[in-house]
């Protein structure tokens, strides 16, 4: 079977979903979610192998697509699934693995995932430009006149979504940026090669709950814990170069830092 086809529903898996007039007293998802668990241990879905899509299984298992979807998200909060944005849903090969950024050094998205063997995504949720507001105009430096963009990115790794990033941007530090330019790029690489490459930055992080946009995007339950950051970065002219602020999964990832005396 092709690896992007999702596998056969096993009748078995339907068989072991009470009947609507059954005794259980469990959420429906729930129900789903076990039968689900329960295939995947009996190894009906290898690791690494995509379930079937929310259609198929609401059909075959006779529930809605919000009650399937429900489930794997559950099943995902157990870190036996990943949900791969706009390619369906893997069970997880061994446990999900915690992404570990370290916050003594500047590297970006890209650089940390490429060092992990992962290739990055930064699929362009939205892009444009306009005029900074006070506070990001203090932020970075900026007249209220001048121009800024402002570009909202999923960032992704083998696929999986990890965060969302908005980072705002000196137009006239930039040049001409257009959306095709910041797809599935690094935006210090693109800076780098505009002649500026941030070299420092502070970064304020704290802990947020996913609402329902950031949810859906980073394939998490409502309401699950996301690490917040945001960074102010300056290059070697010490000029603000961008501004940007990041949602990341907070079971995947992990902000670590060296303390000396």
């Amino acid at each position: 079977m092709p690896a992007h086809l999702s596998s056969p529903v096993p009748s078995a898996l339907a068989a072991a979903l009470p009947s609507a007039a059954g005794l259980s007293s469990s959420p429906r998802y729930m129900q789903v979610a076990g039968a689900l668990q329960a295939a995947i241990e009996r190894g009906e879905y290898p690791a690494g192998s995509a379930l079937p899509a929310e259609r198929e299984l609401a059909a075959r298992l006779g529930v809605s697509r919000v009650t399937v979807r429900q489930a794997t998200l559950k099943l995902a909060e157990r870190g036996l699934v990943v949900r791969r944005h706009g390619s369906g849903t893997f069970v997880a090969a061994s446990g999900p693995e915690r992404i570990q950024h370290p916050l003594s050094r500047l590297t970006s998205f890209t650089e940390d995932m490429h060092s992990r063997g992962l290739s990055a995504g930064g699929q362009v949720l939205s892009f444009g430009a306009g005029h900074p507001n006070p506070q990001e105009a203090m932020q970075l430096g900026l007249s209220p006149g001048q121009r800024v963009y402002r570009v909202r990115r999923l960032r992704t790794a083998g696929g999986e979504a990890l965060a969302v990033e908005e980072s705002i941007l000196s137009a006239e530090r930039l040049g001409l940026l257009s959306a095709a330019d910041v797809q599935d790029v690094s935006l210090y690489a693109l800076m780098q090669q505009r002649g500026a490459a941030p070299v420092r930055a502070l970064r304020q992080l704290r802990a947020v709950n996913a609402d329902q946009e950031l949810a859906e995007l980073l394939g998490v339950p409502l309401g699950a814990a996301l690490l917040s950051t945001e960074r102010v970065a300056w290059d070697a002219a010490g000029r603000a170069v961008e501004l940007a602020r990041a949602s990341y999964r907070g079971d995947r990832y992990d902000f670590v830092m060296e303390l000396r005396e």
